[in-house]
């Protein structure tokens, strides 16, 4: 499973997995250590956040179409960052089960929820607001939108 699945799995299953918790009995697990690759796997989904809390800042920083063309540059940044993060995530070999419910345990889970629904948040706004008439943003904004698609496509394969 790519990073990319990982992360996108998490995403995807965080109220399935609180759900999960409650109902799996707590049995100790063998003691597994983390593999190389799964640190860089576990690395690149910290990374995966990061970007994703540096788009929703520079998306809450839009609040007219002067400050949406400014932001725009910054966004079309982001998107290289997130083309450069799919790019590495699908280099990475695929883990084994193991080793991806180690990457899983060792991701904050309310950390990956707050990031999520705050991005969300922003892209709901910026949606509401027709991106404040900016071209720019609009196209910066699909940009960003077609990669985070295409990663979740990505990861569903």
């Amino acid at each position: 499973m790519k990073t990319s699945a990982i992360l996108t799995a998490v995403l995807l299953s965080t109220p399935l997995m609180a759900q999960d918790a409650a109902v799996t009995p707590s049995t100790p697990a063998p003691a597994v250590e983390m593999t190389k690759q799964a640190r860089q796997h576990l690395q690149l989904t910290r990374n995966i956040l990061e970007v994703l809390r540096e788009l929703t800042g520079t998306l809450e920083s839009v609040k007219d179409q002067t400050t949406a063309d400014t932001a725009a540059i910054k966004v079309h940044e982001i998107a290289a960052k997130m083309h450069e993060l799919q790019t590495q995530a699908d280099s990475y070999p695929t883990l084994s089960k193991e080793q991806e419910k180690l990457v899983k345990s060792a991701i904050n889970e309310q950390e990956v929820q707050e990031t999520v629904h705050n991005f969300l948040v922003s892209i709901v706004q910026i949606a509401q607001a027709n991106c404040y008439d900016s071209p720019s943003m609009n196209q910066a904004l699909g940009r960003v939108l077609s990669k985070a698609a295409k990663a979740s496509a990505n990861a569903t394969n």
